[in-house]
């Protein structure tokens, strides 16, 4: 799979910035209904740090999602918790279960096949901040070039040509998605929530959608090397912040393929047990409406 720092060594950026993001220690490896065009963005200019933002309450974007039954799947609240939030419209324990323990290994099943959509989910959110790890090197390079003295109108005008191309490859990176949902977000955005059983309650795990409605990525979007069209002109601090957000996206993205692939094992580790001969019960949800379903602490999100 294309990692980021390949994808980043492949580019040609100015050896400042690619310096910066080369030397950073990566941790181990709906749709258009749901988001905004970055297009269509309001440009807020590098340098107003200072705006207060409206509460995250206000400006989650996006329907709220499960993995269920292996897939990623809105919310259904007219099933039952487990079939909601675990297995799906894949009947659990049913005239077909046999033997010992076998809707407790099946409900397991279910649950690791959540946590491999899951996993397959972050995969393909990093290759596409791969691609756009390259596409923001390129435009740095376009920018240093175009501040050249020696270059003429020409060669700037070709500059800002591929500068514009670098902006629509991003773009459409930005709408990819998997399953159906949307790997990215213009704003704070609800998360993708995975169950699993955890000291006999049922947890919540989070997967972020990467955010590039940030201040940074805005500016570069709106932004111009050269010539007289739309946007204004971008300096290199507006690079460099865009850089650092970029930067942030991929830690998180490492962090949740961590959390993720560390649950799995987790799971596996219990089947196995089940099937050794210990005993393990089906954690109960919580049925108090006032905290939900699922327990989501802090630390494990």
């Amino acid at each position: 799979m294309l990692s980021v720092r390949q994808e980043l060594c492949r580019s040609t950026a100015c050896p400042a910035l690619l310096s910066v993001i080369l030397n950073h220690h990566f941790l181990p490896a709906e749709q258009l209904q749901e988001h905004k065009s970055i297009h269509d963005m309001n440009i807020i200019p590098s340098s107003n740090t200072s705006q207060v933002s409206p509460p995250k309450e206000i400006l989650k974007n996006g329907f709220a999602k499960v993995v269920a039954g292996g897939r990623i799947v809105r919310i259904d609240s007219q099933k039952p918790y487990l079939e909601r939030m675990v297995t799906g419209s894949h009947p659990v324990g049913g005239e077909t279960a046999t033997g010992a323990n076998s809707k407790e290994l099946a409900i397991l099943e279910s649950i690791s096949a959540n946590l491999d959509a899951g996993i397959k989910f972050v995969d393909q959110q990093e290759t596409s901040l791969a691609k756009i790890g390259g596409k923001l090197s390129e435009m740095a390079l376009c920018l240093n070039k175009s501040k050249c003295p020696d270059s003429n109108h020409e060669e700037r005008t070709q500059l800002q040509e591929k500068f514009s191309q670098a902006k629509d490859a991003i773009f459409k990176e930005s709408i990819s998605s998997f399953d159906h949902s949307a790997l990215f977000s213009n704003g704070p955005s609800k998360p993708l929530t995975i169950a699993v059983p955890n000291h006999g309650e049922w947890e919540g795990l989070s997967v972020e959608r990467s955010d590039l409605g940030q201040v940074g990525m805005k500016t570069l979007m709106n932004g111009k090397v050269y010539g007289d069209g739309p946007g204004f002109h971008l300096d290199h601090g507006s690079i460099k912040r865009a850089f650092s957000e970029w930067r942030s996206l991929c830690t998180s993205n490492r962090l949740s393929w961590g959390m993720l692939v560390d649950r799995l094992h987790g799971i596996t580790s219990l089947r196995q047990k089940i099937l050794d001969g210990n005993q393990w019960r089906i954690p109960e949800f919580n049925p108090n409406p006032k905290y939900g379903p699922l327990k989501r602490p802090h630390r494990n999100n």
